[in-house]
């Protein structure tokens, strides 16, 4: 499953602020979306990670995302819920390993 936000194309509103969406894709090739949230206008993707996917089955489903999500607390949440995940991690992330 596919974890990304984007903005929608056509929505801004009044004040200037367009529509931001975080959305779970199923990586299966059949284009589901098991879950959708909408970003607060002052806020980012980063902390509608968890809730966007705390309602779906996550065992054994493997987890993409981008650098946004890679908090500790998402890798050890999603490791609660018996998922696997891939994320980005960029100069963002401190370095947590030797070497």
């Amino acid at each position: 499953m596919a974890v990304d936000g984007e903005v929608l194309r056509g929505s801004r509103r009044a004040g200037g602020k367009a529509v931001w969406l975080l959305a779970a894709m199923d990586h299966a090739g059949t284009g589901t979306v098991p879950g959708q949230r909408r970003i607060d206008d002052k806020s980012n993707e980063t902390p509608a990670f968890i809730p966007l996917l705390r309602d779906i089955d996550l065992a054994n489903t493997v987890i993409t995302a981008d650098a946004a999500h890679t908090p500790h607390a998402n890798g050890t949440w999603l490791r609660e819920q018996h998922a696997h995940y891939i994320t980005v991690v960029k100069a963002n992330h401190p370095i947590c390993w030797p070497g």
